[in-house]
């Protein structure tokens, strides 16, 4: 199955692309090159021979699903044009815009100790796992809410277009993990 992933070294974008390549995915991954984090971020999956590196789309060219990715949301098309959109949670994990202390999520800054990070923040390689599972789904609703199970807000959201993702370790420990790998590459951050 040959994907299209659009924003490909977004932070988000390259989890997406390492996710693929890593469940035996071919990617065709659309992106300049306009700073040096996304240069940076090219050098991990570039030389993986299922994945090629696309400075504009290539004519002719038929993908299986195609993966746009948006401030709030993932644009999922499917073949014959069909799209489903994913309206994302907050999402954190390793090359997201942030500071020791907190993150920025949708241009807000949230703090890591803040109840709305606790409640509401899922780590993006738990997210990339549901993820996976949703690419191969031909029942998609056009529209799906993605929320943490910690968040218990009861919002008006139609609970058919609604999946809950838990972390699987703990939001403490994988907080851990991103601000030991942001202390590590914090210039590229």
């Amino acid at each position: 199955m040959l994907f299209l992933v659009e924003n490909c070294f977004q932070w988000m974008g390259f989890h997406l692309v390492n996710c693929l390549l890593e469940n035996g995915y071919k990617v065709d991954g659309l992106d300049d090159l306009s700073s040096d984090k996304k240069e940076h971020l090219s050098m991990y999956v570039g030389r993986n021979a299922s994945f090629q590196h696309l400075s504009s789309l290539k004519r002719g060219t038929t993908y299986d699903r195609s993966i746009t990715i948006k401030d709030s949301e993932l644009v999922l098309t499917m073949q014959q044009n069909i799209s489903h959109r994913i309206k994302l949670p907050i999402l954190f994990g390793e090359w997201m815009p942030m500071r020791k202390d907190g993150m920025y999520h949708q241009n807000t800054f949230i703090s890591f100790d803040s109840d709305i990070f606790f409640n509401e923040a899922i780590y993006i390689g738990d997210f990339m796992k549901s993820l996976i599972q949703w690419v191969k789904s031909s029942q998609l609703p056009e529209i799906l809410e993605v929320k943490s199970i910690n968040n218990k807000q009861s919002k008006e959201i139609k609970l058919e277009n609604s999946v809950y993702i838990r972390n699987n370790i703990t939001i403490e420990e994988n907080l851990e993990m991103v601000i030991k790998h942001y202390d590590k590459f914090k210039e590229l951050y």
